[in-house]
């Protein structure tokens, strides 16, 4: 670690009182949520972003209607603390949830080796799938890591090593039994994600612009991209077609997820930028402010004025994508 941190802070006060008990546990879930730390009593601190300043005044705002009060306050010192010292209480909190994901890490390549000896697993052909549970249970806590922790730096690694042993794992399956080793969510599988033909609907709008982007950015670098009625993308047969944000489409909204954010789960991929613009893809898709990102509607209106130009479909994707290449490279310049 650094010895030498120039940051600031926001201090969040409050006091509530002690019953109804649900009042603050609803207060501490919220502020557990944004990854603030508690210094002492009824006083948590976080890093200093336009984010997490918005979060805390609604906090504030919402504590007299919980007969509360409360203070925020912005600061650059906090006497006798350093700099790293409080960097270090962050670091610290984050631990436990990361050794909690490195021992799934540890437990699921166990699985793997017995699996490679002959073992027998009933849920083997869903490893996939579990691995992408540990990935978003990893990415929820790197998004409070605020100043990349060596212990999250050692678990992405550690994500990134059982990545390679699953894919290995995958391929002498299939040149083993012959099956196609890469399973869809809907049950159809594909070889390969190389050179395929993405279909998606007509007239494309900022999840299916920010996915296209992302196939072809970390995915499918030679994809191709063609639309279609949703009529059409009903019953796809080809290995080389696959369908993306489309009802019953091969990668499309999972509860609560809009595609972009399946895609980035489905195949593993950890960064913050991306991160960052799922959050961004996921309040102007879904609409349901989870985020709050402040560059949402920014980002939406510009998007619109893209379709707007009225544009042949595969003009505006390909305008599209090139806003979110630009944003990303925004995002990940700051990191």
């Amino acid at each position: 670690m650094e010895n030498s941190y120039k940051f600031s802070w926001l201090l969040f006060f409050y006091s509530i009182p002690a019953t109804p008990v649900n009042n603050r546990v609803k207060v501490w879930r919220k502020l557990q949520k944004t990854g603030a730390v508690q210094l002492k009593g009824g006083v948590y601190i976080l890093p200093y972003a336009e984010e997490h300043h918005e979060a805390l005044q609604w906090m504030l705002a919402e504590l007299p209607g919980l007969k509360g009060e409360g203070l925020l306050l912005k600061t650059d010192n906090i006497e006798p603390l350093q700099q790293e010292d409080i960097v270090g209480l962050f670091n610290d909190q984050r631990q436990p949830q990361y050794q909690k994901i490195a021992k799934k890490i540890d437990e699921f390549s166990g699985r793997l080796r017995n699996l490679r000896k002959g073992g027998k697993d009933k849920k083997a052909i869903s490893l996939f799938r579990q691995y992408e549970k540990i990935v978003a249970e990893f990415q929820t806590v790197q998004q409070r890591d605020f100043f990349q922790s060596d212990m999250g730096k050692d678990v992405a690694a550690q994500l990134g090593t059982l990545r390679k042993q699953l894919e290995e794992f995958s391929a002498v399956e299939k040149d083993h039994t012959g099956a196609i080793s890469t399973p869809l969510p809907n049950g159809r599988n594909i070889t390969n994600f190389s050179g395929l033909i993405w279909l998606t609907r007509k007239r494309p709008f900022v999840d299916r612009m920010a996915s296209a982007w992302l196939i072809r950015r970390f995915i499918d670098p030679k994809a191709s991209f063609l639309f279609r009625d949703e009529s059409e993308l009903k019953a796809l047969t080809s290995e080389l077609e696959v369908s993306y944000d489309v009802r019953n489409g091969d990668f499309t909204h999972i509860d609560d997820l809009c595609t972009f954010e399946v895609l980035t789960k489905s195949f593993g991929l950890v960064d913050k930028g991306l991160d960052a613009l799922s959050r961004i893809v996921h309040d102007i898709d879904i609409k349901d402010g989870k985020f709050s990102a402040p560059e949402a509607h920014v980002i939406e209106m510009i998007i619109k004025g893209i379709r707007n130009r009225a544009l042949p479909d595969s003009e505006t994707l390909e305008q599209g994508m090139a806003i979110f290449e630009a944003l990303y490279l925004s995002i990940t310049e700051k990191h």
